[in-house]
């Protein structure tokens, strides 16, 4: 009953558009659970399973990252010095096979 009547709160208080379980609200005043009211001015509210869904995809995405970071690793001082040494031998190399 509760969802009813803040959709019908939503609709009469303002411009208001739903798509699917994204409710676009332009303007609205929302009585909470305790009694107070809350004035909402732009906002984008989600359905119970549309918030549960995102935060499950927030908490894998930032598993998959923390993975990527871990086997990614840190690159050796050694590696990095070879790399640059390797591309300026071969820059000088053309350039001077070039003349």
């Amino acid at each position: 009953m509760k969802p009813l009547v803040l959709v019908l709160t939503l609709l009469l208080a303002g411009t208001v558009r739903a798509e699917g379980e994204v409710l676009d609200v332009a303007r609205a005043i929302v009585t909470l659970q305790d009694g107070r009211t809350v004035d909402v001015s732009e906002g984008c509210w989600l359905s119970t399973s549309r918030c549960m869904d995102t935060a499950r995809e927030v908490r894998r995405l930032q598993a998959e990252n923390e993975a990527l970071r871990q086997s990614a690793g840190d690159m050796p001082l050694v590696k990095v010095v070879l790399a640059l040494s390797l591309g300026v031998g071969l820059g000088f190399s053309v350039a001077t096979l070039a003349r």
